[in-house]
């Protein structure tokens, strides 16, 4: 269960918002207001959730060498209410595959972030136990590439044919490696996208006379760990968008899901939204959204990369997967990046002193009060956007909400069949952070300031 905590902030962090204070009492309004009621109807579900969370991936060395490490890793793990934490491989060791030792890799930053990602894993699931993991591939290792490079390339060829069976044992090499089994794991991040600026490996859905075939790789995969105990839950296909690609000749996310749909070791669908204007996200990705819902809907779906927005608009997308792409997760990227990045959750400088962002406030929104295994709910509303969630047990209910409009709302929630006997309400409006409210009055209505993100807490009979 997610608990509140109290944080002593000692010398050396930089904090600039602050995350808790006494409940806000807003002043009794002169006039009558005008107070919109919401219905929200727990007898239609729609996906069951498998939660929210972030990347921790480059720059997670700082994490683990900052004289707050205990500090930010309870704000991350703990008071964030993190479901899922998304890791990137680094299994490459140096001489693959004859040496399968980790003990040295390809070089030392991978080395480094290798070691890093178990001692993370290990502080997490001592804070929150329930936390799970999603473990993404880069690249295969440099022995298993067209150009003997993590960088760029496919994968290579031995004898005319795509090294499939020798990619799967890479899988089973890292699982026997690896610190900890992964909940879930990702063969490719973005399997279209290539640079020369970092690990990156370049697949078509499915094999061409150039390119090794993603569905291929999938099923030697699975064909190797299927046999180990608890094998971790395939994802795919971490598209790179869910647009038009030009070289696939289709919508990304499509052509690489199409070979994968009727795959019963494909757990759920990821994707990526890259690649779209961000001053107009919102409006663009609606169609292609209800694309996954509709066309994609046999299998979960999860959003697990994606930044480049605003705080607010970032919570107005995520409330926009959830609806119209009936998304089951959400993974912020940048959990925790450098300090010139002001997209990150938490800021790190080299020394290792940190900065908590309006960003790591938005995810609390959704990762706080809302866990693995709840269900998304009918809720009524047609002015704002939000989505509203219901706990196993069927005694919570809680609402996401956002106001993207210059004026403020009045909002009062009503439950079908049930009876309403507490409300909490915690609001971010770019001044506050995460700020408790109370409901106002007797009518115990919810005020949405102008551009403000809203978290409501039903308990019920």
């Amino acid at each position: 269960m997610k608990r509140a905590i109290l944080l002593v902030i000692t010398t050396g962090m930089v904090l600039l918002y602050q995350s808790c204070s006494e409940p806000e009492v807003p002043e009794k309004p002169d006039i009558d207001p005008v107070i919109t009621n919401i219905a929200i109807d727990p007898a239609v579900t729609y996906q069951e959730m498998i939660g929210f969370g972030g990347s921790l991936t480059w720059y997670s060395d700082r994490i683990t060498s900052s004289p707050h490490k205990e500090q930010i890793c309870t704000l991350l793990f703990e008071d964030l209410g993190t479901d899922i934490i998304r890791f990137k491989n680094n299994y490459y060791p140096l001489g693959y595959p004859a040496v399968k030792s980790p003990a040295t890799m390809e070089n030392g930053s991978i080395k480094t972030l290798w070691s890093v990602t178990g001692d993370l894993y290990a502080i997490a699931k001592q804070l929150n136990p329930a936390i799970q993991t999603l473990v993404s591939s880069w690249t295969p290792p440099s022995a298993l590439k067209s150009n003997g490079n993590l960088r760029e390339g496919t994968l290579k060829k031995d004898k005319g044919a795509f090294v499939y069976e020798a990619f799967g044992e890479y899988w089973n090499d890292l699982l026997d490696n690896l610190q900890f089994n992964p909940d879930y794991i990702s063969i490719q991040n973005e399997p279209g996208w290539i640079t020369p600026d970092w690990e990156t490996c370049e697949w078509r859905p499915v094999e061409t006379t150039e390119f090794a075939g993603y569905d291929a790789a999938f099923d030697a995969v699975y064909n190797k760990i299927m046999t180990r105990t608890d094998p971790p839950k395939m994802i795919g296909p971490e598209a790179e968008n869910i647009g038009y690609s030009g070289k696939l000749g289709g919508n990304t996310f499509a052509v690489f899901s199409d070979p994968l749909k009727n795959k019963p070791h494909l757990e759920a669908y990821a994707y990526h939204t890259y690649n779209y204007t961000a001053s107009t996200l919102i409006a663009q990705t609606k169609a292609d959204l209800n694309m996954i819902r509709d066309s994609y809907g046999n299998k979960p779906c999860i959003m697990t990369e994606y930044s480049n927005f605003t705080w607010f608009n970032t919570a107005w997308f995520i409330i926009q997967n959830i609806n119209e792409a009936n998304a089951a997760g959400y993974i912020y990227w940048l959990m925790a990046w450098d300090d010139s990045n002001n997209d990150s959750m938490i800021r790190l400088t080299p020394s290792g002193t940190f900065t908590v962002t309006p960003f790591y406030y938005m995810m609390k929104h959704f990762s706080k009060e809302i866990d693995r295994g709840y269900f998304r709910v009918k809720v009524s509303s047609q002015s704002v956007p939000m989505s509203a969630f219901i706990d196993p047990s069927g005694r919570k209910i809680t609402v996401v909400a956002v106001n993207p409009t210059i004026d403020a709302a009045n909002y009062k929630f009503e439950v079908t069949g049930r009876t309403i006997t507490s409300i909490r309400a915690f609001q971010t409006d770019g001044i506050n952070n995460y700020r408790e409210i109370q409901p106002l009055s007797s009518d115990k209505y919810i005020t949405l300031k102008s551009k403000s993100v809203t978290t409501v807490v039903l308990d019920l009979l």
